[in-house]
């Protein structure tokens, strides 16, 4: 299958690296970056965001971690602890920055998208239904650990 010009697997190449490029750009925190991984499905996620991709790219995009990370994310970008609510909302938000960095990122390869609201995943969410799915750890320090995963429909 390919989307205009490109194949899927040059495709996949553009969204792994927009995605790693966003992620860099967003948490403002030195990362160390994994290989991509394929992965089969359930996803298990106990605390994370997923945003959704219409356009030339139909899938999703999960930011997992612990809500500890997501709060230190927080605290770094604004200065003060975040939990509670606003934990949740900025959670969204962070989720809602990288996905927009990557569609722009996206564009500028000359692939349409659009995103969808972000959704908090809390507890024991199990995701499945997708075709294809890409892994990458991105390390930072303390050992925390934010999974980036990308779930292609196509």
């Amino acid at each position: 299958m390919t989307t205009g010009d490109k194949s899927m697997n040059e495709i996949i190449r553009e969204v792994y690296n927009g995605t790693i490029v966003a992620v860099k750009k967003i948490i403002p925190i030195d990362p160390t970056v994994g290989a991509p991984q394929l992965i089969k499905p359930p996803l298990k996620v106990t605390y994370g965001v997923m945003i959704g991709f219409t356009g030339n790219i139909k899938g999703e995009l999960i930011l997992q971690s612990s809500a500890e990370f997501f709060s230190a994310v927080g605290e770094k970008m604004f200065g003060m602890p975040i939990s509670g609510e606003m934990l949740e909302s900025f959670s969204g938000e962070l989720g809602n920055m990288i996905a927009g960095s990557l569609s722009t990122y996206l564009a500028e390869q000359e692939l349409t998208t659009d995103i969808t609201h972000p959704t908090l995943l809390q507890g024991d969410a199990t995701l499945s239904g997708f075709k294809r799915a890409l892994l990458v750890e991105v390390n930072y320090p303390d050992d925390q650990v934010l999974s980036v995963y990308l779930l292609l429909n196509q």
